[in-house]
């Protein structure tokens, strides 16, 4: 293993989580910040010349080998987000992207902190609370089973004794979220059902920017690696206030909701047809996205505080910021 270094590595910083974090590390981070970043993705334009962009693709070795030079401290969030796409293409890009990251991090003794989410939990999610030492329950598509990897993977280089931080956010909002933002308002707007079961389980939202201060506290804490973190805003927010919410600021009708059994019976027909026919195109609906919003979401962040962790930016505060870009977007 090569000698420690100072530079930090985002991979994914230029995605809806990594540019909070890349904000957050220029306001507490001193050494040069690398961003690993696709060949025509956008960078944001007040990123100042600290941030180095480094053009390449998660999935070559040597990509992330260049990316990552000079860098003591990885932040791994590179990965095919969403619900859509098919096994084979959340396996190449999550997984076998995040194999290259602890590969590179155990030449250059880096340490990880790995970002999965929530939905590793699987189907473990719809039998209760989901304790960080809670068995993974069966994946409930491919994004749930690539963050299943992943962790395996984060796992496999901690009993190797690399250092690692898994951390699995609840569902992250704020603007630009693709889900919880853009889908959302698509669907309000349409007037398609935003709910199921009449919505009445806790979100568990995750403010992006909380986040992302989590993400940059763990790193900078040592008893923080070799264990898994829950994070989410510990907020008293059903899906039908939030999406409630969501329809006040664009002005359309109160979200309608559909029966659970209805909402499962669609995405047994629909999801497979997309998976083999559409694969480049987001099923209408699928069972990962039923198993957060059509179930109550209870993921406890007690450890997460235990590192003195708690959220800064508030919920009124980020229904302000949704409502500009919601304006901004003519959404």
């Amino acid at each position: 293993m090569a000698a420690h270094e100072d530079g930090v590595l985002v991979t994914g910083g230029c995605g809806f989580l990594g540019r909070a974090l890349v904000h957050q590390l220029l306001r507490e981070a001193t050494g040069p910040i690398n961003v690993l970043a696709l060949p025509q993705e956008a960078v944001p334009p007040d990123w100042p010349s600290r941030v180095n962009i480094v053009r390449g693709d998660i999935t070559r070795l040597h990509d992330v080998e260049l990316a990552a030079q000079g860098c003591g401290r990885i932040f791994h969030l590179a990965a095919l987000v969403g619900d859509g796409g098919t096994y084979a293409q959340h396996e190449r890009v999550t997984v076998g992207g995040t194999a290259h990251v602890f590969d590179v991090a155990w030449r250059q003794s880096a340490s990880v902190v790995l970002t999965t989410s929530v939905c590793a939990y699987g189907d473990a999610i719809q039998r209760g609370v989901c304790h960080e030492g809670t068995p993974l329950g069966r994946p409930q598509g491919p994004y749930g089973q690539a963050k299943q990897g992943q962790e395996k993977l984060a796992w496999r280089f901690r009993d190797q004794g690399g250092q690692v931080c898994v951390v699995r956010p609840a569902n992250i909002i704020g603007p630009g979220s693709g889900p919880w933002l853009l889908d959302a308002a698509q669907a309000l707007r349409q007037g398609l059902p935003a709910l199921v079961g009449g919505g009445q389980g806790c979100a568990a939202l995750a403010i992006v920017d909380n986040v992302a201060n989590f993400l940059v506290l763990a790193a900078d804490t040592p008893s923080a690696f070799g264990q898994a973190f829950n994070i989410h805003d510990g907020l008293p927010v059903t899906w039908r206030s939030y999406f409630t919410d969501l329809a006040t600021m664009m002005g359309t009708p109160p979200p309608r909701s559909t029966p659970r059994s209805l909402a499962y019976l669609g995405a047994r027909v629909i999801e497979p047809i997309f998976r083999r026919f559409l694969s480049g195109r987001r099923p209408p609906v699928t069972r990962e996205a039923l198993n957060l919003i059509a179930w109550n979401n209870q993921f406890p962040i007690d450890k997460a505080r235990s590192l003195g962790w708690a959220p800064v930016v508030g919920y009124p505060q980020i229904l302000r910021a949704i409502q500009q870009d919601i304006e901004a977007r003519g959404l």
